[in-house]
């Protein structure tokens, strides 16, 4: 079992993560860039070496506290396996994309157009990055693709 000092350095060695210490010794690490209101990624870091990883990814049934899970008897792979699961979830926004996301897409001909998550609007892309278009959904967008003879790849 990794103790407290062991857990803390594995905590410690992401830089989007800031520490804040709580009541009875113990420190929770936040991701204050969150696209989603949750930022608190470990929760509880206890001198007895426990500690809470967010898991809101998952299932209820598969999470202990308020949708966390315990990591006192987890190695460090286990551990940053669950840290970079939460960090991932918690970069996603609301509609479970991360900005940035793009998808290619490309007509009969060989073209190619990218579609683009630029939070909270969708663009499609030229080749060069120039903006074709803008929509307000991923849906509109992909229908604009699909009317213009595009599919995705």
């Amino acid at each position: 079992m990794l103790s407290f000092e062991e857990k803390k350095a594995i905590f410690d060695s992401y830089p989007e993560l800031t520490a804040a210490s709580v009541s009875m010794n113990r420190l929770n690490y936040h991701f204050e860039e969150s696209a989603v209101a949750k930022t608190m990624v470990v929760r509880f870091l206890h001198p007895n070496g426990n500690a809470l990883i967010y898991g809101g990814y998952l299932p209820k049934e598969e999470t202990a506290k308020e949708g966390y899970i315990s990591v006192l008897e987890a190695s460090e792979d286990e551990i940053r396996d669950l840290v970079d699961k939460a960090l991932a979830y918690l970069r996603k926004t609301e509609n479970g994309y991360e900005v940035g996301y793009q998808e290619l897409w490309t007509d009969q001909y060989g073209e190619k157009l990218y579609l683009q998550y630029d939070h909270p609007m969708w663009a499609i892309l030229v080749e060069n990055g120039q903006i074709e278009g803008i929509f307000k959904t991923k849906e509109a967008a992909e229908g604009y693709l699909m009317d213009e003879g595009f599919l995705e790849d």
